[in-house]
């Protein structure tokens, strides 16, 4: 069995082996400053440069010792003309000794003229040794694609279809990418059988070895099904050893056996089996099995030699790579989601007497959670409390401060206390809870019967009162230190809201960005309030439409008196994009 000269240990860097003979040939992509882009595992060997060495340098100063420029700058010419030049250079290897290797410069396939560069070098031949020219050539050909294609998603089940895209008929005629199940589940732990079978997930199967009709294939073998290995199966000797492992059609599950042949003809299922080869490989990143890949060739192709499998071998660590990234974001992704939907509020309980409008923009669509929350708590038939606030940072960590303030905002309500009083409390437990984090917050308790409302802050931007006719006012209450600073002092403001007027409750991600300062924010959405709009629902867009674009995430509460109507009971969480 051959060995492959690549070992992973962390993202991106791969460790070679020292080889017994050095590689005979070697590629690289430049740009057409002459620097380099990518750096192939060939020339790894060939001149014992990593790729942290040799990305970024130009060729001249990083293999020829500085000489050379002239000859570098013609053949840089030729190649963005769409020619290709070769010649032979003096280029520094591995071993230190200077010696003339050949270079061949040529457009990258695919790119067209002034597009990148490969560079492929070759050491003068010696007598009688075979040299296959067009591996390391493909090798960089097929990264380049995979960097481009693969690496560019984060959805696990498209970077999969992907690898199977750009891998198949140029690899192989059949190309199955599988990944262990329980790293897929929810905290999943190894769930290795009695007889030592392990379930895998299929996440794409492509198949060029047949006529037979595409849609029977995906029947037969559909996509994200649960597959068990069996203990002594090919894929599971690979994943244990993290080796190469060959191996016969006879060798196959016996499952798939029995669906292959359902959808063959009998001369084509035996052909199958007497002229197909196997080769799994494990996919391995960050120091971790993922599950494997499986690789087929049919009659007309060889099996994979040393070459083949070098090819294979660094194509499965860079799919790798890319599938884990996948995965991990689709974990953290899903975490953020659950976060979302289970700290931030559902349904706000709106007494009746009161229009409300609400809106919450995370800043990132990638993590659609983060400190900012709003609610609306019913105290009474007449009283009913309202919160904002904002936990410092971004992300899970923030959205889980942001829960725990939520929680025990609600269960400090119930007990009946002035606004100052509860920011006094809150303030205290974010002090006990986790000392480094800290957050602003408005509380408000507002008397439906007299429109009397008790407000108090705690660091937070001011609220806004929007009058009936158009006019805006700034409520001027001391401002507060934020919560989990350790202050006593919270003061307790009471005003009257008129019918008809909206009280403005929002969080600065609102009003301040890169772009402008909290003052002109302020201005800009007090205009956004200065026009009449049919609903509280259209004056919320139209506030998020009228301010710029925000880094931050955003939270904002419209509260409006009106005359008393029936209840109809909680309202749904409007989110915008």
């Amino acid at each position: 069995m051959v060995r492959s000269g690549f070992t992973t240990s962390h993202v991106g860097r791969c460790h070679l082996e020292t080889p017994p003979v050095m590689a005979e040939f070697a590629a690289a992509v430049l740009d057409l400053d002459g620097r380099v882009t990518h750096w192939g595992w060939a020339a790894q060997r060939l001149f014992g440069r990593s790729p942290e060495q040799a990305i970024g340098r130009g060729i001249c100063d990083l293999l020829l010792r500085g000489a050379h420029r002239d000859t570098v700058t013609r053949a840089l010419a030729e190649v963005a003309e769409g020619r290709c030049w070769s010649g032979l250079l003096a280029a520094e290897c591995a071993d230190g000794h200077v010696r003339d290797l050949t270079f061949c410069w040529e457009p990258l396939a695919g790119t067209g003229p002034g597009g990148p560069v490969l560079v492929s070098f070759r050491t003068l031949q010696p007598h009688g040794v075979e040299i296959e020219t067009d591996t390391a050539c493909e090798h960089l050909a097929l990264t380049h694609e995979m960097s481009m294609r693969i690496c560019a998603s984060l959805d696990l089940s498209q970077t999969a279809r992907d690898f199977t895209h750009v891998t198949m008929p140029r690899i192989a005629d059949i190309v199955s990418i599988n990944v262990l199940e329980h790293l897929l589940r929810d905290g999943g732990l190894p769930e290795l059988a009695a007889d030592g079978s392990i379930e895998v997930r299929r996440l794409a199967l492509g198949l060029a070895i047949t006529q037979t009709d595409a849609q029977d294939w995906a029947a037969a073998f559909p996509t994200d099904e649960i597959v068990v290995c069996r203990a002594m199966s090919p894929a599971v000797r690979c994943m244990a050893s993290g080796r190469p492992t060959p191996f016969t059609p006879a060798e196959l599950e016996p499952q798939s056996l029995d669906r292959i042949r359902n959808v063959l003809d009998d001369d084509e299922f035996m052909c199958l089996l007497d002229d197909t080869s196997f080769l799994a490989l494990p996919l391995k990143a960050r120091d971790m099995v993922l599950g494997f890949v499986v690789f087929g060739r049919k009659a007309d192709r060889p099996p994979f030699g040393k070459h083949g499998l070098a090819l294979a071998e660094g194509l499965t660590a860079q799919a790798a790579i890319c599938i884990d990234n996948a995965r991990l974001y689709g974990r953290e992704h899903h975490i953020a989601q659950a976060l979302l939907e289970n700290l931030a509020p559902k349904d706000l309980a709106i007494p009746p007497g009161l229009d409300v409008a609400h809106r919450y923009l995370p800043a990132s669509r990638m993590t659609p959670v983060g400190g900012d929350w709003y609610d609306v708590i019913p105290l009474s038939e007449t009283l009913v409390a309202f919160v904002i606030g904002d936990a410092m940072g971004h992300g899970a960590v923030a959205g889980a401060a942001m829960g725990r303030l939520r929680t025990a905002t609600r269960a400090l309500a119930s007990l009946d206390l002035p606004p100052a009083e509860v920011l006094r409390r809150l303030d205290q437990i974010t002090c006990d809870t986790d000392p480094g984090q800290c957050a602003t917050c408005v509380y408000a308790v507002y008397d439906l019967g007299t429109r009397t409302c008790s407000l108090a802050r705690a660091g937070h931007v001011p609220p806004v009162l929007s009058h009936s006719d158009g006019s805006t006012t700034v409520l001027d209450l001391p401002p507060g230190l934020p919560l989990g600073l350790g202050s006593t002092v919270f003061e307790t403001t009471e005003l009257e809201i008129p019918e008809g007027d909206t009280l403005v409750l929002y969080t600065d991600g609102l009003v301040e960005s890169r772009e402008q300062d909290i003052d002109t924010g302020i201005t800009t959405l007090r205009t956004a309030l200065a026009h009449p709009h049919d609903s509280l629902d259209a004056t919320c867009d139209a506030i998020i439409t009228t301010l710029s674009r925000q880094y931050d995430d955003v939270a904002l509460l419209l509260i409006r008196h009106r005359t008393q109507r029936p209840f109809t009971g909680p309202s749904p969480v409007r989110r915008g994009a």
